[in-house]
Order: C-alpha cells, then sequence, then structure tokens
C-alpha cells in the first residue's frame, strides 16, 4: 500500500481535486491518503470530503488524518504540499507594501516584490519540511503547490536532498487563456 501525505490538507479545493486524481489512477487504488494540517476545522471537513471521493470511487484506500507533520510522514511514499503559511494579514501585507511604493500588483504570491516576500516567509517552513522528508522519508517524492512555487522549489533543490518537482495548475489555464485572446487553437 503506497502512502501519499497530504501537509495542508485544510486547503480543500487542493486536497479534493488531488484526491479525484489520485483516485482515479490504478496504482493508487489502495493507498493510504494521509491529511496533515494544523488547522483540525478544516482537516476534518477535507477528511469528510476525501472520504467520500474513496466511497465514490469505490476503491479500498484509507484515508488518515493527523495535526503531526512529523507522525505523517512516517512510511510516506509521496508527500503533496499547499500549505497556507501566515494569515490573510500577511498576504495583505505582500500586496499592500509595494503598493505604497508604486509597485502596483494584482496578487502577490508568485512573482515580483510580493512573491519575494511570500517566498521568505515560506522558505524556512518548506527546508523544515524538507529536512523532516530527510530524516523520516528519504525517498518520498515531494509535490510542492505552495506558491511562489518556482522560489519555493528552487531553495528545496539547492539547500536539501528531497526529490522536489513543483506543479501549478494556472500553466494550462494560462495557456488556454492566451490561445482564446488571439484567436488561436490551444495546440
Amino acid at each position: 500500500m503506497r502512502k501519499i501525505v497530504f501537509i495542508g490538507a485544510g486547503s480543500m479545493v487542493f486536497t479534493r481535486n488531488l484526491a479525484k486524481d489520485l483516485m482515479g489512477i490504478e496504482a493508487f487504488r489502495d493507498a493510504e491518503l494521509c491529511l496533515m494540517d494544523t488547522d483540525e476545522i478544516r482537516l476534518q471537513y477535507s477528511r469528510r470530503c476525501v472520504q467520500k471521493i474513496v466511497d465514490a470511487f469505490q476503491n479500498p484506500a484509507r484515508v488518515t488524518v493527523t495535526g503531526n507533520r512529523r507522525e505523517a510522514l512516517k512510511g510516506a511514499d509521496g508527500v503533496i504540499c499547499t500549505v497556507f503559511n501566515g494569515d490573510v494579514e500577511a498576504s495583505r501585507r505582500e500586496v499592500d507594501i509595494p503598493y505604497k511604493y508604486g509597485v502596483s500588483m494584482n496578487i502577490g504570491d508568485t512573482r515580483s516584490v510580493g512573491g519575494i516576500f511570500r517566498a521568505l516567509r515560506n522558505i524556512p517552513l518548506m527546508l523544515e519540511i524538507c529536512k523532516d522528508i530527510e530524516e523520516i522519508c528519504p525517498k518520498a517524492i515531494f509535490l510542492n503547490y505552495t506558491n511562489p512555487m518556482g522560489m519555493l522549489c528552487s531553495a528545496m533543490q539547492k539547500y536539501t536532498k528531497v526529490q522536489v518537482t513543483g506543479l501549478c495548475h494556472s500553466v494550462q489555464h494560462t495557456a488556454e487563456m492566451l490561445a482564446e485572446w488571439i484567436g488561436a487553437p490551444m495546440e
């Protein structure tokens, strides 16, 4: 049985969509999906949602939950990270501070000054997660969805031995949007 750990499982949209994807793949039909989040209320919402997905697929997968990252990582084959580190006020500052100095961004999570602020806030946490992976499940593959995805993956790849890959669902949507804008086929 493969064990896939979702760190930041309280990010319900990501957790739900990724659980659906995994349950549709034969190799993960009987996986343990271990949901980890520090927010107990959001964790329980995600647990119920993921269990409904497993049941709908009629798979023998097992859903487990914990608020302890090190416990979650025991025996992990894969780790999916969708953490939100900080609070809404921290995200607001990542946009408002640059704006005060003439840098306008619609969102500050991936690039420019706001993205750098977010990277500085998230890199220490991501390196902590990698340290735990190196110690507890060194062969696990780490899939990162946390922004700024590129900056975080660069730091993790440079300073750890963890097999890290960054994923972003916006790439496909952006390509489709640009093709539509110029009247070109997506291909």
